[in-house]
């Protein structure tokens, strides 16, 4: 959902990012997946609400609540092993000597 509305309510996977005038597809998965979601929430917490306005409450600031809990996430690709400089404060340990068993081996 979050991919869809920051790439201005198209589909993030084309080459175009702007939405076409008349294109609904994005804005209406944006809209049942809002719902849907909301319906999860509100389902999963029935036992402890004790009636349909607070369902209703929960519903509606599910997906608000669940984009503030992943607005803290940042995902970046994943650094490549020989560009990421080894500390120097790591050095291999030596090798247990014959008998010998290492205690902080994995």
């Amino acid at each position: 959902m979050t991919a869809v509305v920051s790439s201005g309510y198209s589909w993030p996977w084309t080459k175009k990012n702007k939405a076409k005038p008349g294109e609904l597809g994005p804005r209406l998965f944006v809209m049942t997946a809002g719902a849907v979601l909301g319906a999860v929430v509100a389902a999963a917490a029935h036992d402890q609400i004790s009636g349909p306005w607070p369902a209703f409450i929960f519903g509606v600031g599910a997906p608000a609540t669940i984009r503030g809990l992943l607005s803290g996430i940042e995902v970046a690709p994943r650094a490549d092993s020989s560009s990421v400089p080894r500390s120097a404060s790591r050095k291999p340990l030596p090798a247990p000597g014959p008998g010998e068993v290492r205690e902080d081996a994995p």
